[in-house]
Parts: C-alpha cells; sequence; structure tokens
C-alpha cells in the first residue's frame, strides 16, 4: 500500500469512535515514525488540499511532536537524519504559505524549534527565501516571509549583550531591517487586516531584535528616527468605525487593536532600556540609546500617548482595547522616575489625572454589566485583578501610588483636593440626579490607595474621622451596591482610627454585619472580608464577642458562594483575636473550614487558566492559626485531628506537592501540643516518609520539626517499631550519601538523626556505625561535586560527636577501624570557629568529656589530652559567658516587670501574631523626600546588583562554567577557612530548638570526666599547661555554687509553671 494512503488512514483510524482501533492507529504511527524519510510523507499529506482538514491537524500536530524529540535529542528517540532535516527546512515556509490557520500554527511553532537550533548557521535558505517573499506582492507570501523572519530572529531575544551569537543577529539587522522598514512605509496606505497583522509582525521583529542590546543601525539618528516616526503613526491613526468591533470584550481579536498595544509596548520597552541609569560597565550601544532617546523622544511619545489617552474614550465610545491603554498608562509609571519626562509631565498632571486618569478608576458599563451577570467575575476583576494581569484600572492606581511616593507631598495634596472637591460636590448636591455615584467610586478607590499616607501624615489623620462620618459610614445603606461594597473595604482599610465616640464605630460595624446578609453577592463578601481587619481593633470587640458562632457560620456560607481568600483570611483574623474563647466552636469550625477546604481544592485543580487563586492555601493557613490558639487545652486536639488527618492524607501525595509546607506546619502542630501522638496521627508517618523518598527531598527542612516531634513525644512506639528507624535512616542516607544532594537539605536530615540518637540513647547501637560511615564519607570526600558549606560541615562534625556522646565505645572503634580519628578530629579542630551556637559548642563539650571517660582511655585521646582539654575549655568559656549573658537579661527583665514597665504576659507573643499590626493607632508622622523635579529617582540597588549578577553568571556559562581569577570567590562553593569570622546558621529555621541533651549540664559533665581521666590516667597532668591546670581548678571549686543556683533556677521555673497553669 502507499505510505501516503497508509498514513492517511491511520489517521483517519485516530478519530474513530473505538477506543481499541485508536490504541491500534497510535501504536502503529509509533512504530512507523522511525523510518527514515517518514516526515516527507508526513509534509505532503500537510501540503494536500485534497485531505480532510481533521486528518491534516492531526498530522501537524504528529509531526510538530516528532521535530520536538528529533530536534532536541529527547533521550530515547533518535535523532533526525541530515536528508530529511534539510527536506523539512526546505518546505515549511513554502507550506506555511497555503495551509489552513488550523494547520499553520503548528508549522510556525516547528519553524520556531528548528530556528532555535539551526538558525542562521544551519538553516541558512530562511533568511533568503523570506526576503524573496516579502519583496513580492503577494499577502500569502509576505506573511510567511514575515512570519519566518519573526520566528527566526525572536531566539536573539534572550541572546544577553557582548555574546557572540549576537554578531549573527546584528548581520541579519543590517540585511533585512531596511527592506522591514520600507514595508512598514508601504503598508501604512494600506487599510486591511492583513496590513494590520503584517504591521504586527514587523513591529515584534523590531522588538526581539532590541530585546537585550540594540544593534548599531538602528541607533543611528536618521534611522531610529524614521522607526519611530512608523510607531508614533501607528499610535496617532483612528480604528475607524468599520475596522472596530462591536464589543469590547473582542478587542483582543482585532488586528488594528493589536496592532496599537503592540507597538506601545515596544515604546515602553525601548523607554525602560534608554532610561535606565548609565554604568560604566555598559556596553557602547546602550550609552548610545539613552543618549538618543531620553532627551527628546521620551518626553515627545509621552505627548503622543497623553493625548491617545485624552480621545480614547470619547473616540471609541468604550470600545477599545484595555491592554492597549494599560500600556499607555505604564508608559506615564515609569516618566515618573526620570526627571526629563517628569518635568514636561508635571504642567499636564493635574488634567492627566483628573480628566484623563480618572474616569480610567470610577465604576462603569463594563462594572455594571458584570455586577448584573457575573458578580464573582466583578469581585475578580474590581479586588483581585492585579493577581491575573495588571489592568488599566490597576496601572492607574499604581501611577497615584507612585507619583505621590516619588514625586512628594505636593502632589498628594492635589490629588486629596480633586477628592475633597468630587465628595462636596456628591454631598451638597440635593436632587439625586445631580450625585454621581461612580465617580464617587472612583474617589473612594483613590482615598483607599493612598490610606497609608492619610494614616500618617497629621493634617489628614485628624480628618479622617470626619471622613468616614461624612462620606463613608452613609454609603453603608447606599441604594448603589458598588457603593455599599467600597464603603465596606475602606471602613475595614481606616479600622484602628481613633474616633471620638465608640458608638461610631458600633454602629457602622453593626450595619458592616447586617450587609453580610445583602441581595448582592459583592457586597455580602465584602462586608465579610471587612472583618478581617474590623476584629483587629480595640473597638468592636464587645459586639462580635456574642455572636461569635453565627459570625463564624456566616463567613462559611459566603465561602461556599465565592472562592476568596481575604473570607478565609477573616476567619483566620476572628481566631487570632478571640483565641481565648474560640475553643467551645473549635471542632465544628474544624468541621466546617474541612469542608470548606475540600471544596476549595477540587475547583482550584479542575481550574485549568488557573484563576481561582489559593484560597485552599489560606486554609491552611487558618488550621496552624486555630491550632496555635488552643495549644494550652491538649484535650480539644483528639476531637480536631478526626477533621485534620484526612485532609493530611489527601495532602501527603505526589499530586499535591504545592501544599506540602503548610500540611507538614499542621502536622508539627499536632504532634506538639497535645506532648502525645495518638494512632491516628502515627498512621500519617509511613506516608510522609514514602512521599520524602519518592519526591519531596527539597521539603527536608519542613520535614525536620514534625519528625523530630514523633521521636521526641511517641519515642516509645517509634522505638518498638523498627521500619520506623530504617524510614528515618534511609532518609538521611539518601541526602547524606548522596555528594550530589545539597548542603541545606542534607543538613535537616542530620538535624533529624542527631534527634534520633539522643533521644535513643543506648537502644539503636546497630545504626551507630552506618550513621558514622556516612556522615565521614560525605565530610572528607574530595570530589569537586561534592556539595558542601561551612554550616554542613559542622552538621556531620555534630552527627559524630552525637555518636560519640551515644556511645564513645563504639564511636572510637569505628574511627579507628577506618583510620579516621585523625582526619576527623584535624578537621574538627581546625572548623572550631565555625561552632558558634551554644548547641554546637555544648554537643562538642559533651563529646570531648564522653572521650575521656573511656577506660582504658584511647591512645589518641592520652596522647592529645592537652588539645582536647584546650577546645573543650574554649567552648566552656564561651557557653559561660552565653549563660552570664542571658542571666542579665533575665534580671532586667525581671525589674521591668517589678518597676511596672513590663507586664509578663507581653512577652509571650504567638507565633506569626504581631500586635503591633493589630493595634496600630500610626503615631509616627510620614515624612516625604523631597528631590528636585529635574532629578532621577533613586534606583533600586536590588536591580543594579540583579544586572550585575547577570553579567557575572552570563560570563561564567561563557567561559564553560569558569569565572575569572577575580570573580571565583563569589561562586566558591566549597568549605574553606575564609571568612572565619562570618555569623552562619543565619537562616537557621528553629534556633532556640530543644533536644534532650537540654537537661545536661555540660559544665558538670566535663568535670566529672575531666576527674575521672587524670584518676584513669595521673601521668597526663603533665602534659597540660599550668593555665590549663589553674582554669580547671577553679572549674572544679565553682562547681558546687553552680549546682545550687542551677537548683534554685529549676525550682522557680516549676513554680512558674504551675502559675501558669492555674
Amino acid at each position: 500500500m502507499d505510505p501516503i494512503i497508509q498514513t492517511i488512514q491511520l489517521f483517519q483510524h485516530t478519530l474513530h469512535h473505538d477506543a481499541n482501533v485508536i490504541k491500534a492507529a497510535e501504536a502503529q504511527l509509533q512504530q512507523i515514525k522511525v523510518t527514515d524519510g517518514y516526515s516527507r510523507i508526513l509534509l505532503k499529506i500537510l501540503a494536500s488540499n485534497e485531505v480532510d482538514i481533521s486528518i491534516r491537524q492531526g498530522v501537524s500536530i504528529f509531526l510538530k511532536n516528532m521535530i520536538i524529540t528529533k530536534w532536541r535529542g529527547v533521550e530515547g528517540e533518535s535523532p533526525i537524519t541530515q536528508e530529511d532535516a534539510e527536506f523539512i527546512k526546505e518546505n515549511l515556509i513554502d507550506l506555511l504559505v497555503h495551509s489552513h490557520h488550523l494547520v499553520s500554527n503548528q508549522i510556525e511553532a516547528m519553524i520556531e524549534i528548528i530556528a532555535n537550533r539551526d538558525f542562521p548557521e544551519k538553516w541558512t535558505s530562511l533568511l533568503p527565501k523570506s526576503i524573496q517573499y516579502i519583496n513580492t506582492q503577494d499577502v500569502k507570501l509576505i506573511l510567511a516571509g514575515l512570519t519566518s523572519i519573526q520566528l527566526g530572529i525572536k531566539r536573539f531575544r534572550y541572546v544577553t549583550m557582548g555574546d557572540k551569537k549576537k554578531e549573527l543577529l546584528f548581520k541579519i539587522v543590517n540585511e533585512v531591517f531596511p527592506l522591514l522598514l520600507q514595508i512598514l512605509e508601504f503598508l501604512s496606505q494600506h487599510q486591511t487586516v492583513e496590513s494590520a497583522l503584517m504591521q504586527k509582525k514587523v513591529i515584534k521583529i523590531f522588538g526581539y531584535a532590541i530585546h537585550f542590546e540594540i544593534p548599531d543601525l538602528l541607533i543611528q539618528p536618521e534611522v531610529f528616527n524614521k522607526w519611530l516616526s512608523q510607531f508614533v503613526r501607528i499610535i496617532q491613526r483612528p480604528i475607524t468605525p468599520q475596522e472596530n468591533v462591536k464589543h469590547a470584550d473582542d478587542c483582543r481579536k482585532n488586528q488594528w487593536w493589536l496592532l496599537k498595544r503592540t507597538t506601545a509596548k515596544l515604546l515602553n520597552l525601548l523607554f525602560r532600556k534608554s532610561a535606565t541609569s548609565i554604568r560604566s560597565t555598559d556596553h557602547a550601544s546602550a550609552k548610545a540609546l539613552n543618549k538618543l532617546f531620553m532627551p527628546v523622544y521620551s518626553v515627545e511619545i509621552m505627548k503622543v500617548f497623553y493625548e491617545e489617552l485624552s480621545k480614547l474614550e470619547q473616540l471609541y465610545k468604550g470600545i477599545h482595547y484595555e491592554r492597549y491603554q494599560q500600556k499607555l498608562v505604564e508608559y506615564f509609571s515609569f516618566a515618573i522616575k526620570y526627571g526629563v519626562t517628569y518635568v514636561a509631565m508635571k504642567p499636564m498632571l493635574p488634567t492627566l489625572i483628573q480628566q484623563v486618569f480618572f474616569p480610567i478608576i470610577c465604576f462603569n458599563d463594563k462594572d455594571a454589566e458584570l455586577w448584573e451577570c457575573d458578580p464573582h467575575e466583578f469581585l475578580r476583576s474590581q479586588f483581585e485583578s492585579s493577581m491575573v494581569f495588571a489592568t488599566a484600572r490597576i496601572e492607574v492606581l499604581n501611577f497615584i501610588i507612585d507619583v505621590v511616593g516619588k514625586r512628594g507631598r505636593a502632589n498628594l495634596d492635589m490629588i486629596m483636593g480633586f477628592c475633597i472637591q468630587l465628595l462636596n460636590k456628591y454631598n451638597s448636591a440635593t436632587d439625586a440626579s445631580e450625585k454621581n455615584p461612580r465617580e464617587k467610586d472612583g474617589v473612594l478607590i483613590i482615598i483607599s490607595v493612598l490610606s497609608a499616607y492619610l494614616k500618617n501624615i497629621s493634617f489628614y489623620k485628624s480628618n479622617l474621622e470626619q471622613m468616614l462620618l461624612l462620606h463613608v459610614f452613609p454609603e453603608l445603606s447606599s441604594p448603589y451596591g458598588f457603593l455599599k461594597a467600597r464603603a465596606c473595604s475602606l471602613f475595614s482599610e481606616f479600622y484602628n482610627i481613633q474616633f471620638t465616640d465608640p458608638v461610631y464605630f458600633s454602629n457602622a460595624l453593626k450595619l458592616i454585619l447586617g450587609l453580610m446578609s445583602d441581595a448582592d453577592l459583592p457586597v455580602r463578601v465584602k462586608a465579610g472580608t471587612s472583618i478581617c481587619n474590623l476584629v483587629r481593633a480595640n473597638q468592636g470587640v464587645d459586639e462580635l464577642r456574642p455572636i461569635l458562632p453565627q459570625l463564624l457560620d456566616k463567613i462559611f456560607s459566603l465561602l461556599s458562594e465565592a472562592e476568596s481568600e481575604d473570607l478565609v483570611i477573616a476567619i483566620e483574623s476572628i481566631i487570632q483575636r478571640f483565641k481565648h474563647e474560640i475553643a467551645p466552636y473549635a471542632v465544628n469550625l474544624c468541621k466546617n473550614l474541612s469542608e470548606q477546604f475540600l471544596r476549595l481544592l477540587e475547583l482550584e485543580e479542575s481550574d485549568e487558566s488557573g484563576e481561582n487563586g489559593f484560597a485552599s492555601q489560606e486554609c491552611l493557613g487558618v488550621y496552624c492559626t486555630l491550632l496555635r490558639a488552643l495549644k494550652d487545652i491538649p484535650d480539644v486536639f483528639n476531637s480536631l485531628e478526626q477533621q485534620i488527618v484526612p485532609i493530611l492524607q489527601k495532602l501527603f501525595t505526589a499530586d499535591h506537592m504545592m501544599y506540602l509546607d503548610e500540611a507538614l506546619r499542621i502536622l508539627t502542630f499536632i504532634t506538639y501540643y497535645p506532648k502525645s501522638i495518638s494512632p491516628l496521627v502515627w498512621s500519617l508517618f509511613p506516608q510522609i516518609m514514602k512521599l520524602f523518598d519518592e519526591c519531596a527531598c527539597d521539603f527536608a527542612s519542613s520535614y525536620v520539626n514534625p519528625l523530630d516531634n514523633y521521636i521526641s513525644y511517641g519515642t516509645e512506639h517509634f522505638l518498638a517499631t523498627p521500619q520506623y528507624v530504617e524510614m528515618v535512616f534511609n532518609m538521611y542516607k539518601k541526602m547524606v550519601g548522596d555528594i550530589h544532594q545539597q548542603p541545606v537539605d542534607a543538613g535537616d536530615t542530620c538535624k533529624i538523626m542527631e534527634s534520633l540518637i539522643q533521644r535513643a540513647k543506648g537502644r539503636i547501637d546497630y545504626i551507630i556505625a552506618p550513621v558514622m560511615e556516612l556522615a565521614c564519607g560525605r565530610l572528607l570526600n574530595t570530589d569537586k561535586n561534592n556539595q558542601k558549606s561551612k554550616e554542613f560541615t559542622v552538621y556531620l562534625l555534630e552527627i559524630i560527636a552525637n555518636c560519640i556522646y551515644y556511645n564513645p565505645l563504639l564511636a572510637v572503634q569505628y574511627l579507628e577501624s577506618k583510620n579516621l580519628i585523625e582526619p576527623v578530629f584535624g578537621l574538627w579542630f581546625n572548623k572550631i570557629k565555625h561552632f558558634q551556637r551554644f548547641y554546637d559548642k555544648k554537643i562538642s563539650v559533651l563529646a570531648f568529656s564522653s572521650l575521656l571517660t573511656l577506660n582504658p582511655s584511647p591512645n589518641f585521646v592520652k596522647h592529645g589530652t592537652a588539645l582536647i582539654l584546650d577546645k573543650m575549655l574554649l567552648f566552656t568559656k564561651d557557653m559561660l559567658s552565653i549563660e552570664k549573658e542571658l542571666d542579665k537579661q533575665e534580671a532586667e527583665r525581671e525589674e521591668k516587670i517589678k518597676n511596672g514597665t513590663l507586664k509578663p504576659e507581653d512577652e509571650f507573643v504567638d507565633e506569626d501574631e504581631d500586635d503591633e499590626d493589630y493595634f496600630d493607632n500610626h503615631k509616627f508622622e510620614f515624612e516625604f523626600t523631597e528631590i528636585p523635579d529635574n532629578q532621577d529617582c533613586q534606583h533600586d540597588d536590588e536591580g543594579e546588583v540583579f544586572l550585575d549578577d547577570i553579567e557575572k553568571a552570563t560570563e561564567y556559562f561563557e567561559n564553560g562554567g569558569d569565572l575569572g581569577e577575580d570573580e571565583a570567590d563569589n561562586f566558591e562553593a566549597g568549605d574553606d577557612d575564609q571568612d572565619s569570622d562570618e555569623d552562619l546558621f543565619e537562616d537557621e529555621d528553629t534556633p532556640d530548638f530543644e533536644t534532650p541533651i537540654d537537661e545536661v549540664d555540660g559544665f558538670e559533665y566535663m568535670i566529672n570526666a575531666i576527674q575521672n581521666f587524670f584518676q584513669i590516667n595521673p601521668t597526663c597532668i603533665q602534659q597540660i599547661s599550668e593555665k590549663q591546670q589553674e582554669k580547671i581548678k577553679k572549674y572544679v571549686a565553682s562547681a558546687p555554687a553552680r549546682k545550687e543556683k542551677l537548683r534554685l533556677e529549676k525550682e522557680k521555673e516549676e513554680k512558674l509553671k504551675q502559675q501558669q497553669k492555674k
């Protein structure tokens, strides 16, 4: 059978209604696709208009996938033959000319894939053929040629400055861009859809070419001016009613609007590239662009954009592309930062804000349509749109924030004067027809985004109460739903101002509670989310406390109507505010929370667009807040576990990795606060360990706390189940035994192993040697691929220290049998400055002391007595200094309590709870940093550092992974003694972690060990210096007094615990 006919039949079978027929056809296609020359057959089918379009569409997707695997060299796939590759490249552009649009998208994808690998060096025909096509008068040929050039040049957009590949791009630019400019000028005379599409492609080609570095040809003044003239012409060209669409939502498919948006986006890119501060290391082209564009063009384009924005609404009556409008506004947001553009902008600023930008903010016809027809979308577009994309409204608000924040108080006063004028006009109107509620909505939005300034500047702060009473609270009863929703939002923004009469706050709060049952969903939701802030106020607590269960039920009810993260946060705020009253409602609250979480999870997983947000993740945060609030009531945890554990069982799977951090955090709480572990919670242990082994190695830090709790509070059950010990050991082995594992993750598994060794002292002898073998192996491995850090080196040495403290005889026997005494202790003593934490010092003292208790003493201990004692005494001195400082702080704290400047409860603040945020009355006065109008605003230092990092990284990869000698230290991953005085463990998640050795007095343990050692080895006293002997005698003499001090402190601590329980 003819292979073409056979292939067509196979693709017909892939569309069959019988799944078995489909499966057989797909299997046969997979077998024959490896045949040399098969891609030619597929191309011939695509070129035939006689073949059904559904078949050609299937063939185009199949061929695209073949090209992806064969050109990118996917493992298991044979590379394409040279003959087939040349045939495909010779015919793809021709095929693009006459293909159906359902097929052309796939052909364009094929061209892009191949161009990324082969153009221009190995695909030498692409450029000549494209130029040949665009020199014709045939629209299809011109489009195919422009598309091919666009896809070819696209590969250069992320090639950095100075890359040799840029030379190839510059050659292409020199050859093609004069022709593209002619085409752009020619197309300006043609008003067809095809003309708009071709112009858009030329603009995109220009954008790709200048993405990182502008070619020399394009910064020649005459050439640059011609291109800029064409860009301005496109922006200024009006779209006729015949060319425009009937509905604004269709603008994103209209080629004329897409052309305008693409051009505006390119002009923004040119502005950003030319305005960025010039550094001495910048390429000459960047300096030339800055000098060429900023003095004149930046201002002229801003004026063009101003004119375009001014007439946009009037000219198109609301039927325009919002993303285009957003790009126009974005230019002004950027222009604020630069003196040359801000000076030009300042005279037009009042008009720009009041007449051009303000209408964009206000409630409009599209909002009204959404309010009625799709209230969920209204909520998302009004209050959450910035999470999806930047709308024109969001861009205007960003402009207002920046023009005040970057250019000073005068702009704040001008904007607020305008707002106050409109508010007074609204209030003074006697006839309802004279009131413009949409304008008022815009004013309230502006006040909301400027709230941080208004709350912290005396003049405005003193008038906030009057503003709320006159202009906001009345709208809580407004006939306009959108104003009620906005008033709820604004009241919650100013929740913490001081009212002269508490009744004002109480009355408004009652209205908010009533609006949670409003007829309009957006009003109900905004009333519910405003509770998030309102419960934080000092006022209103008495009104909310009696209705706490009803309030929670209502918010949960709202959550079932709208997937709002803010509603979930409101629940969390209520729990935090009423943590002492929440216990009676905890079980029901947890049940509702679980139901909502599962519902939200299902919604988010079924939402392919990703626009439903992350409300389910916020739910997990509420679990944590609830568990912390109940930490002093351990009996309630058994009931809560019935609701929580099924949720965790669902989340501890490979399909839900994005929830793993929060899920492990919840597990930490339910294994810590009860101080015991139920069988139900134990059922999760094998599941989380299996998950770690399969795909959760990167989450090692999140595993530390829950695993430590399992080991610490369920020690007997843990040790009675040998497979649990094996699981923890295998985790440790997986991370420490593999030199490619990151030090930070491997170090976290060392912490877990330390917990096991300390909790199981004397009961896990069989794993000590394997644990030490892995630690020593990683520690002493000199392979250049061995991932190490200073902190990780300390963790590995502490594993050895823990093993010595666990059983010094077993540990020494292993070290001696492997001839590791000298390398391990040599490294240990060499890294002594890296042992900076109290724990590091203490475990080392305990390990060294344990060595001194051995009888008979090992030879290396007897011969190295002076060195071992030197390190022990050094660490002990440091530990005593730390204890002394802690005693001093405790004395100061008690003195403050005694004189009334500190309350005992003030020092006990729940994790993640910021009282300053809860009860902040904004007592500081905000001061603007005023700079001259003609000066640039201060640049973001982090941005400059980022640019430097890009340059270094580029150099790194260009040199095959090796930097120059001067920069090598910046990328050093090894563990050396440089910067030995630096602070380590700064990112330690649990700096005050608890361990079993907390109950061991390291000082007493050391004294006893030293005395024991010299009784066994009296001659060794001759090895140590007189200074060491005197220090030991001093410590021995102080031991009884220290022991008594610790006893009194323990008694005091026990009394305090009893008082807290009462």
